[in-house]
């Protein structure tokens, strides 16, 4: 037995502003990830309900956006605070995490400022070197190695990462005992 494909519904301003605070009592968003998730909306509506306009609901989506914007339902600063703080948890490098955010739509100035905000807070001397040692934990690489990684496939895990060639040395080059220093008092709750 084959499932159906429910078919779009029609958009109008009010199941367009249920559909969007459903949406972000789901997720977390940007402003610019809501536009384009609640746009595929549109667009799959209007393909498939041809005496709507595209622009006419494109313009009840900008509408839309505008008004929880100044209800505080979206708010990119926040939101990329979140972000910031759940990236570095995880071991992500600056360079990652503005990648995250842009891919987002949000604004590069916002990344960097999320960024800064978060670091100066937790009062991480060198940020990039604590998130370097959480990503080596979480791969298990360098100090946290339990086989025969090469070096080369090592940083090119880094290289991955966003992290730079002088800060994955360092945390290749540590043993266990002195990572783990390091990251004292910074763990994850």
């Amino acid at each position: 037995m084959t499932k159906r494909k429910k078919s779009a519904k029609k958009i109008t301003e009010t199941y367009l502003h249920n559909a969007g605070l459903h949406y972000l009592q789901r997720f977390s968003s940007s402003a610019g990830q809501f536009r384009t998730v609640m746009g595929k909306k549109i667009a799959r509506s209007c393909t498939e309900n041809a005496d709507q306009d595209i622009n006419e609901c494109s313009l009840m989506l900008e509408t839309l956006i505008q008004k929880f914007l100044r209800a505080g339902l979206l708010n990119d600063e926040i939101y990329a605070q979140q972000t910031v703080a759940s990236l570095r948890r995880r071991g992500a490098s600056s360079s990652a995490i503005k990648s995250n955010l842009r891919k987002k739509g949000v604004d590069p100035a916002k990344a960097h400022a999320a960024i800064r905000q978060h670091d100066e807070m937790t009062g991480t001397e060198n940020s990039e070197l604590l998130a370097a040692i959480r990503f080596a934990k979480r791969k298990k690489l360098g100090p946290f190695s339990a086989g025969e990684k090469t070096r080369e496939k090592s940083m090119s895990a880094y290289a991955r990462g966003g992290f730079n060639y002088e800060t994955a040395r360092r945390v290749l080059n540590m043993d266990a005992k002195e990572a783990l220093k390091i990251t004292e008092g910074f763990e994850e709750g």
